[in-house]
């Protein structure tokens, strides 16, 4: 049997549902964002250990300055 006085639970408003529609896809922005920095630092990782960046790697010159920074020659 129902309730004389309605619904126990209370209903959420248009204004609640669109708040929390955007909530939900900041969590989604921040963790694609997330899941890109980690995937960055991780490439980041694998070239640092092949040596193609760093203070000591193979294409840096004296005071730290590389040949190459991000995939653009420096003169």
């Amino acid at each position: 049997m129902g309730s004389l006085f309605g619904s126990r639970t209370p209903r959420k408003t248009e204004a609640e549902k669109e708040l929390e529609q955007e909530r939900l896809k900041r969590i989604r922005e921040e963790e694609a964002e997330r899941d890109r920095l980690a995937l960055l630092a991780e490439k980041e990782k694998g070239r640092r250990a092949k040596g193609l960046v760093g203070m000591r790697s193979l294409f840096s010159k004296a005071g730290g300055k590389g040949f190459f920074y991000e995939g653009q020659e420096i003169e």
